[in-house]
């Protein structure tokens, strides 16, 4: 059997990483930093509490969202999904006015009841074609099996968790991967970390890192600057770090992550939470955190061969304990002929009804070129409305994004556009409708259209209606005697239940549903 080859990271990008983390230690440093007000305090003040503006910004526009949001973490919901399209071209000819007609009169519907309590799953599918009425079955699961009820069965399918290896086996006799399915992963959020590995990360790492950087690399004084047109009064900070200074730092933080057990277990924790199904078995797991582990000494041999001539020099200036502008740069290479420059600077001013900046990040290769890319904003919330623009440029391509929205009680309605252009096409994403929040339940109109310049307004538009609200739990089916364990069959058993009842049953009910669609088709 081949072994599976795992890439090994470069340990360059390991340490580009950790001078990142430099950069944005964000809101994680605050209850070390309140002891003074030294420089090096102020600076890190100064970006945790921009962190916390965002946030603040954010979670006041939408604070009905997120409340739905934990809603749906702590209590049983059922949501309800319809996805139609509709098509108004007065101009087609007869054959495409009945096309037309059978599209405007389809639609495929989705129920999910999800409790993240009990960690028990519905997810039924079925759809309609106007007055034909199709169902596709519901499927279920627990952190211990999945139970699947088809619409041309009597019987309910069930699958155990714990069988996977043992169907694994029957399937390949050489299997050694997983002995679970991994349903639990299906309740859990993606990457999601527990309060206690986030707490110990901020502490050993973020905290860690800025306690190590030595004080003198700090300076301060007051400057005024114009940032989008305002003369504001800024107190200046400045982090510069010496080459020997930076990669101290890496190695320091390097060779404490080789030694440290707990981060390795942290890591299993995120591998294991973001595989299902055998995708990373425990033999690959182990073969990560290994090469994890060679990774690192790897990189902590090769920091005194890079080349960071000029160190790092991070700028920032606050204006009431909000950053307005920031200049950061790093040059780093293998030698001091294979350096390549990022840069990023740009200002911005965070209010609590308006929002703007203008940033433009870097990169510049050994041979001098230089690739930039710019990246504008412009957002209101005033009067529970908002009007927003976003802009990223690169070269004559940019992508636009605007929008428009207004919140009456808890109904927001909106208009939102995602647009490119390169100089020659210039298509566009219009996405509009209504959402309405409340503590308890939510639903919501969204309709999506498609233009282009050269093909003129897409009159087609995919409609989709979503419906939210807290049930009791989810209805798991009664299993009886008859309910077939896929788990627990040999090989032969499961070809011979393929072959002499799936397969038969699945005919019959897709010639019948053929049949009707026909008719149904006919009548257009």
């Amino acid at each position: 059997m081949e072994e599976k080859a795992v890439k090994k990271k470069s340990p360059r990008l390991l340490i580009v990483a950790v001078v990142t983390a430099l950069v944005i230690l964000g809101g994680s440093v605050s209850a070390f930093l309140l002891v003074n007000k030294s420089p090096k305090v102020q600076y890190f003040l100064a970006e945790s509490g921009t962190v916390k503006q965002v946030w603040e910004i954010f979670d006041d526009r939408y604070k009905n969202e997120l409340k739905w949001i934990e809603t749906q973490q702590d209590k049983p919901v059922e949501t309800n999904y319809d996805l139609s399209a509709e098509w108004n071209d007065p101009t087609v000819d007869y054959e495409m006015q009945e096309v037309q007609s059978i599209l405007n009169s389809a639609k495929l519907s989705m129920k999910q009841v999800n409790d993240p309590v009990k960690k028990e799953m519905e997810v039924q599918f079925d759809g309609v074609l106007g007055s034909m009425k199709v169902d596709f079955g519901s499927y279920f699961a627990t952190t211990e099996k999945l139970v699947a009820s088809l619409p041309f069965m009597d019987e309910l399918i069930r699958f155990d968790d714990k069988d996977f290896g043992k169907l694994m086996r029957e399937i390949d006799p050489d299997y050694k991967g997983n002995e679970n399915l991994g349903l639990s992963q299906l309740f859990e959020e993606g990457f999601s970390m527990t309060e206690e590995s986030r707490t110990y990360i901020e502490k050993e790492y973020i905290k860690y890192l800025a306690q190590e950087i030595p004080e003198d690399a700090f300076t301060s004084e007051k400057e005024e600057i114009t940032v989008f047109d305002n003369k504001l009064k800024t107190k200046k900070l400045e982090m510069t770090l010496t080459e020997k200074e930076v990669k101290a730092l890496l190695k320091d933080l390097l060779e404490k992550a080789k030694t440290d057990e707990k981060l390795k277990s942290i890591l299993k924790e995120q591998l294991t939470l973001s595989s299902i199904a055998g995708e990373a078995s425990n033999n690959d797991i182990e073969t990560i955190i290994s090469d994890f582990e060679d990774g690192l000494d790897e990189a902590i041999k090769g920091v005194d061969k890079l080349t960071i001539p000029n160190g790092i020099r991070s700028t920032i200036w606050h204006h009431s304990n909000s950053i307005v502008k920031r200049e950061f740069t790093i040059s780093i290479g293998e030698n001091k002929e294979e350096t390549t420059t990022l840069t990023i600077g740009g200002t911005q001013l965070l209010e609590k009804t308006a929002q703007k900046w203008d940033y433009k990040v870097g990169v510049t290769d050994r041979f001098g070129d230089e690739n930039v890319v710019q990246i504008k904003g412009d957002l209101t919330w005033k009067d529970k409305k908002a009007d927003d623009s976003i802009t990223l440029i690169m070269d004559d391509m940019k992508v636009i994004y605007k929008g428009k929205e207004e919140l009456k009680d808890k109904k927001r309605s909106f208009t939102r556009s995602f647009g490119f252009t390169d100089g020659e096409m210039e298509p566009e994403l219009v996405w509009k409708g209504s959402a309405t929040h409340e503590s308890d339940s939510m639903k919501a109109n969204h309709e999506f259209m498609f233009s282009e310049d050269s093909i003129g307004e897409n009159m087609i538009s995919l409609l989709l209606k979503q419906q939210g609200k807290v049930v009791k739990k989810v209805e798991m089916p009664a299993e009886k005697d008859d309910t077939v364990n896929i788990g627990k069959m040999t090989m032969s058993e499961i070809e011979a239940f393929i072959e002499n009842e799936i397969t038969p049953k699945f005919q019959e009910w897709i010639s019948g549903f053929m049949e009707e669609l026909q008719g149904e088709i006919g009548a257009f």
